[in-house]
């Protein structure tokens, strides 16, 4: 009689093994579905077992580790010289295949598409900026609030709101001079995210958040959820399984909830809905002013945004979840990029001097710049180099990217060819898209001239190639107030100081190797110590050290 405790052990192994054969061959399929749907396009060095996975791991022996993706995916793009559209396999570490789009107008294809957002985004930033958030939501959702916040963020209205952009800006100034007397080396990125956080208070609450000059309730829960974020590198459920994280993102969710709900509450109390009329200044109408207004006013046909067809709980949760997300963008996208446009003007002092000069001739002495500013704010129209620097740096540095939802009934089309999506995540890489050579001769160089009118202009932009704030209707819908702001910002501050990075310092400070080098890329890209690291979006390495020195103004 055979012993029960080897047939039990024998039963297990065999169930065992028929489990590792089972999931043996299902990889093997997998993976080899992987040539069929790829077809004739180019792909990165495959392996069976690993997919795509030693391909991208290899660059990272010359690419920092921390790095956007999206900048790893550009050096993937040019060293096998992938072409226009490329799928990815990173099984396990994504659970969908990738086709990543290097050509704006195959990517025009996926933005003009009624696609969701990539499945992964509420995981991701959902915590950050509510469910209700316009960059995740869809369909009628997704149009109930863009419409409420458009008038609010349409160039006419943003213009009246200069004033409030100039006086935050001025005390973003201060600080700035406190550094030159200082020489402290200080990362910058968090003190322009501060004044881009003040800034969007006023623009979007009229609310005083003073987050440049004391410790803000809602900032700091906002800094702390953007703390929180997981890891987009591994989007695997196991990869990121932190019991402790799912409680801190709630936690610190319903603290901000809390308080823009309360400012929300404040402006609803200022209106008299029984005479139609406002209690709020005319000459400061904020955003969520606005949305009041079509809340409250808009009669029953319109589209589910009216008091008549949504409760005050649900209005209230739209407002707080938008203000979330526009707080988002601005710590994103203008903090970011001012850092940069700071940075390439250091090392390149011709453009500087030529941004300067604009400065002169259009806003007078710098000592005048805000009263000129507050007293026509027209005259930042009249700014075609430092709109140039800020494209162009917008270019070289986009800060952050989209993907899309691919599905049974949406094909993309390369060379005639027609390509399934389904199942897949769709990735328009704007990084490659705006350093593509044949799209934009020098790619890596800093050239603010590409984007003059003729016939100054360096070249001719191609259609959809430059696309920072993504394209199509669901493009980004502040920026123009991003615009407005890195404008304004740059008008009152590069006259008045010289910002100059000091990674060689900061380096040294925190005890690293080779302080300053880029150690043979693996601490730096495309010839830049201060690249885009991923810390929930594109922000540059470090924060931006830098020494502040007060210029002397001769014009002064």
């Amino acid at each position: 009689m055979d012993d029960p405790p080897r047939l039990w052990t024998a039963s297990v192994l065999a169930i065992l093994l028929v489990l590792v054969l089972s999931w043996i061959v299902s990889i093997v399929k997998y993976r080899l579905a992987y040539s069929k749907l790829h077809g004739p396009l180019k792909a990165p060095p495959f392996s069976m077992w690993f997919g795509s996975i030693p391909a991208i791991v290899s660059l990272f022996k010359h690419s920092p580790t921390d790095t956007h993706p999206m900048a790893t995916m550009t050096l993937l793009y040019r060293k096998h010289q992938l072409g226009s559209m490329y799928i990815l396999d990173n099984w396990p570490f994504l659970s969908q295949r990738q086709l990543v789009i290097n050509d704006p107008a195959i990517a025009m294809q996926v933005s003009q598409s009624s696609l969701p957002k990539f499945w992964v985004y509420p995981k991701f930033i959902g915590h950050i900026t509510g469910m209700k958030s316009m960059i995740l939501t869809e369909g009628a959702e997704w149009r109930r609030a863009r419409t409420l916040f458009n008038p609010g963020f349409a160039p006419s209205h943003l213009t009246t709101l200069v004033p409030s952009i100039v006086d935050d800006t001025q005390i973003f100034c201060g600080i700035l001079a406190d550094l030159s007397e200082s020489q402290k080396v200080t990362p910058i990125d968090d003190l322009l995210a501060n004044l881009t956080i003040d800034i969007m208070g006023h623009i979007v609450l009229d609310h005083d958040l003073n987050s440049q000059i004391t410790d803000n309730e809602l900032v700091g829960a906002f800094r702390s959820a953007v703390y929180w974020t997981p890891n987009s590198k591994l989007i695997h459920p196991i990869f990121n399984l932190n019991l402790v994280r799912a409680f801190a993102q709630w936690y610190h969710a319903r603290r901000m909830d809390n308080y823009i709900r309360k400012v929300i509450r404040e402006r609803l109390a200022l209106r008299n809905t029984r005479a139609g009329e406002t209690k709020v200044k005319p000459s400061r109408r904020p955003a969520i002013d606005l949305a009041i207004d079509t809340y409250l006013f808009s009669d029953e046909s319109d589209e589910g945004m009216s008091a008549h067809s949504i409760g005050t709980e649900e209005f209230e949760q739209v407002c707080i979840d938008q203000m979330k997300t526009f707080l988002f963008a601005g710590h994103d996208t203008t903090s970011s990029t001012l850092c940069f446009i700071y940075h390439m003007l250091n090392l390149h002092p011709a453009a500087l001097e030529k941004v300067r000069k604009e400065h002169d001739g259009v806003f007078g002495t710098s000592s005048s710049t805000a009263a000129a500013i507050k007293g026509s704010p027209k005259l930042l129209n009249d700014l075609p180099y430092t709109t140039a620097v800020i494209k162009e740096t917008l270019r070289l540095f986009p800060p952050a990217n989209g993907s899309r939802d691919g599905s049974s009934q949406f094909t993309l089309t390369v060379d005639g060819v027609e390509y399934p999506t389904k199942n897949t995540m769709l990735w328009p890489n704007v990084h490659t898209i705006q350093r593509r050579a044949d799209l934009w001769p020098q790619p890596d160089d800093f050239i603010p001239e590409r984007f003059l009118p003729p016939p100054h202009n360096f070249q001719e932009v191609t259609k959809d190639a430059w696309r920072p704030f993504q394209k199509g209707p669901r493009n980004c819908i502040g920026q123009e107030l991003a615009m407005l702001d890195m404008k304004v910002i740059m008008a009152m501050t590069l006259r008045d100081f010289d910002i100059k990075a000091e990674y060689e310092e900061w380096d040294r400070a925190l005890g690293r190797e080779k302080p300053g080098e880029m150690l043979d890329g693996r601490r730096g890209m495309f010839g830049h110590r201060a690249y885009q690291q991923l810390k929930a979006t594109a922000k540059p390495a470090d924060g931006m050290p830098v020494r502040v020195t007060r210029r002397k103004n001769m014009g002064d």
